[in-house]
């Protein structure tokens, strides 16, 4: 057997593995369960300012390690639609950083908006003789 015919698999398994480390975990990564993705960080914060351009949806959020900005480059129109400035926000990252591209949002609190009070309820007016206003007589002389 040839020796360059063993090669040729093994260069060809080398090229797939390094490109495949390199383009695959964006993909994949939706659908790897979380247990076995490894660590991971999850951020908590508030949406102070939120921008959308052309392709993108910028959010610059408050967390308790300090503001982060996020930019969404995929389903910019749903996000857009879903998280609102002063809702609560939670995302998955592999580690802390201020500028995030495309995080992974795990959950969106809407932001408690004070209720309305609820308008007086009139009640039907019911003439009843105690209520009635009595008429008046005139003198009798």
């Amino acid at each position: 057997m040839n020796k360059s015919s063993g090669m040729v698999p093994f260069v060809i398994g080398l090229v797939l593995g390094i490109l495949g480390t390199i383009y695959l975990p964006g993909y994949v990564r939706p659908y790897i369960p979380g247990w076995a993705m490894g660590n991971t960080t999850v951020v908590k914060g508030t949406v102070a300012a939120k921008q959308k351009k052309e392709n993108a949806l910028l959010l610059t959020v408050n967390t308790p390690e300090g503001a982060l900005l996020a930019t969404f480059t995929r389903k910019v129109d749903e996000i857009s639609l879903l998280v609102n400035e002063k809702d609560a926000i939670e995302f998955t990252l592999p580690k802390y950083s201020p500028l995030i591209d495309d995080p992974r949002i795990i959950r969106i609190v809407k932001e408690q908006q004070a209720a309305p009070e609820p308008a007086p309820v009139a009640k039907p007016a019911e003439k009843s003789a105690k209520e009635a206003k009595p008429r008046q007589q005139g003198k009798q002389q």
